[in-house]
């Protein structure tokens, strides 16, 4: 089986329900999306204030004013869209069942969609292939939502990888919102710095619109030492805001 694409969610909790959120989404929800067929792997991801700052956003995006402090990746493998329809069908039979406790107006999706792969890159010192990358080891990752410049994206996508901070990039296309690409940089260490460094090696070229440019680290199942970060922070305080 290689990796086809993703299904990507970006969310939000109450400040006051972080690890409680959390724990039902690593214990209650993931297993049975995880166990869907043509559903390879999960990986969840936090932005903390520090990457928040360094996080980057066109006017109107839901990743912007501070929301979308997580993101969840499903890896896929077949094809994408019948891995995204059983998922929310799932999500219906989930709340018949009462398996979707957790209150609704204590959490919010900001986005969701479904993205087809389009090219992989691999740091050469790794040894791996590009079909690989979606499995690299990493720390965090900086997420680029774009529109136009496709070559010159792959082009970019390609250099990244000759930094010693980058194990990997994965490129790939919406299914859902025409003209919609998207770059996943599997990065190690600081987050917030591999953003802002990718952004002064690389800048943006003139063909290609930038929605989102954000920094996230990854998630260990059931540890959450960053929640009182958010908490005690300036962001938002309810997913209401």
């Amino acid at each position: 089986m290689e990796p086809s694409g993703i299904i990507f969610a970006a969310l939000d909790c109450d400040a006051a329900v972080i690890e409680d959120w959390n724990r039902w989404y690593d214990l209650e929800h993931t297993p049975p999306n995880v166990m869907l067929e043509g559903v390879m792997l999960s990986n969840r991801y936090v932005a903390t204030p520090d990457l928040h700052a360094a996080r980057q956003t066109a006017d109107g995006s839901p990743f912007g004013a501070g929301r979308a402090s997580f993101i969840t990746v499903y890896t896929l493998t077949g094809d994408p869209q019948i891995a995204f329809d059983d998922m929310s069908t799932l999500r219906e039979r989930l709340i018949d069942t009462g398996r979707m406790a957790f209150p609704e107006d204590q959490k919010a999706v900001r986005e969701g969609d479904c993205f087809q792969s389009v090219n992989a890159f691999v740091s050469s010192p790794t040894k791996l292939v590009p079909k690989d990358v979606p499995f690299v080891g990493h720390t965090g990752v900086v997420i680029r939502h774009r529109r136009g410049g496709q070559t010159e994206s792959l082009q970019r996508a390609a250099r990244l990888v000759d930094l010693d901070f980058v194990h990997g990039v994965w490129s790939l296309t919406s299914r859902l919102r025409e003209g919609l690409d998207m770059d996943i940089v599997f990065v190690e260490g600081d987050a917030a710095q591999a953003a802002r460094t990718l952004r002064t090696v690389e800048p943006a070229d003139s063909a290609t619109e930038i929605l989102v440019d954000a920094p996230y680290d990854r998630i260990n199942p059931m540890h959450y030492p960053w929640a009182d970060s958010i908490r005690n922070s300036d962001l938002p305080k309810t997913v209401a805001l």
